[in-house]
């Protein structure tokens, strides 16, 4: 649980909307009388996240980049190394 401290205050108006991540949950606050272009990427936002089939797309991804991180052993405790190596084309 969040103690008092951490609260913050999210003031919206009208015309303006969000989505609110809470840990039971999302809340959607519809920019009822915002422009088109922003009731309208608030509609796509909220299309996206209730998509079955791109949650369970996205989280595919997630465990690839998982898997793929852990093949090239980069783990967060060891940062990745760069080396240089010689190579180019000769001037033969």
């Amino acid at each position: 649980m969040m103690s008092q401290e951490n609260k913050k205050t999210l003031e919206i108006t009208s015309e303006e909307g969000a989505i609110v991540f809470r840990d039971g949950g999302l809340e959607f606050y519809y920019p009822e009388n915002g422009d088109v272009e922003l009731r309208e990427t608030f509609e796509f936002l909220m299309f996206a996240m209730i998509k079955q089939d791109w949650l369970t797309e996205w989280y595919a991804h997630l465990d690839a980049a998982e898997a793929l991180a852990d093949l090239a052993g980069n783990h967060p405790e060891s940062p990745p190394e760069l080396v240089v190596i010689k190579g180019g084309k000769s001037d033969d």
